[in-house]
């Protein structure tokens, strides 16, 4: 077992988080160091995808419910977020809203990039 206490920043409110963990490394191989970028790495996963499709592609809230339907919007949920990704595009909530209001852009990007693999 392990204890985290972590000062979070949110609102330009500061609290204290104090979480626990538990592991099935061995003491040698779960120093602190070791157990403290295993959890970064958890949350760098959560932060990266998980969030992104949460709250960004607003998924938790999709009511497409019958069918194929949901797994071909995750699809292209993924999609959205390789595409993105390839670009280097870092805020992926400000790109949306630009391509929202330049659609065209959008479709000259997809199409433009097709067109040079011959």
């Amino acid at each position: 077992m392990f204890r985290l206490t972590r000062t979070v920043i949110e609102d330009g409110k500061t609290r204290t988080e104090v979480v626990y963990g538990l592991t099935s490394l061995s003491p040698a191989r779960a120093c602190a160091a070791r157990l403290l970028q295993l959890v970064r790495d958890h949350w760098a996963i959560e932060n990266r995808l998980h969030w992104r499709r949460d709250v960004t592609l607003r998924e938790d809230h999709c009511q497409v419910r019958k069918g194929d339907a949901p797994r071909v919007l995750a699809v292209l949920n993924s999609f959205l977020l390789a595409v993105l990704d390839f670009l280097g595009v870092s805020n992926v909530p400000e790109q949306m809203r630009f391509f929202d209001a330049h659609p065209l852009q959008a479709v000259r990007l997809l199409l433009g990039s097709l067109l040079t693999f011959k």
